[in-house]
């Protein structure tokens, strides 16, 4: 055997061997069942080749009324109070943006933090702690007497 037939020999078993390793490891990766782990408050629905996964949203811990309970005042009150406490951000932590004299603020009264009231009234409706520091807020009167 010359040397360009060797040659020829080990590039073949070098392409056949190549097509093995890769149709084994097709056939290896497609018979293995797919398991998606399970979605808390949700469920995982298999047909065929599909996967259907459903997730239920959390309920809101507290309603529009319960959170608009909450104190709310104009930027330009809240530099006065703010002068006086810990908090004197000139800004929102949800969205970063700097409060404008006109921009009315919501006033957390476990921490003192103030924040847009478009920004965290959504949160407030899912969360009971603040965004900041994560001190849980008091519920608002409305909620005690449920």
């Amino acid at each position: 055997m010359n040397s360009s037939e060797e040659t020829v020999l080990l590039l073949v078993s070098f392409i056949v061997l190549t097509l093995i390793v890769t149709l084994t490891a097709y056939v290896c990766s497609n018979n293995i069942p797919r398991t998606i782990p399970s979605v808390p408050g949700g469920a995982t629905h298999s047909n065929n080749n599909h996967t259907i996964i459903t997730v239920e949203t959390p309920e809101p811990r507290l309603d529009h009324t319960s959170v608009r309970s909450y104190p709310s005042l104009q930027f330009s009150k809240a530099k006065l109070c703010s002068s006086n406490s810990n908090s004197s951000s000139s800004s929102c932590s949800i969205c970063l943006m700097d409060y404008k004299e006109c921009d009315s603020l919501r006033v957390l009264p476990a921490c003192a933090h103030f924040f847009h009231v478009k920004c965290v009234d959504p949160w407030l409706r899912i969360n009971l702690t603040c965004p900041v520091c994560r001190t849980p807020i008091a519920l608002p009167d409305i909620c005690k007497n449920l």
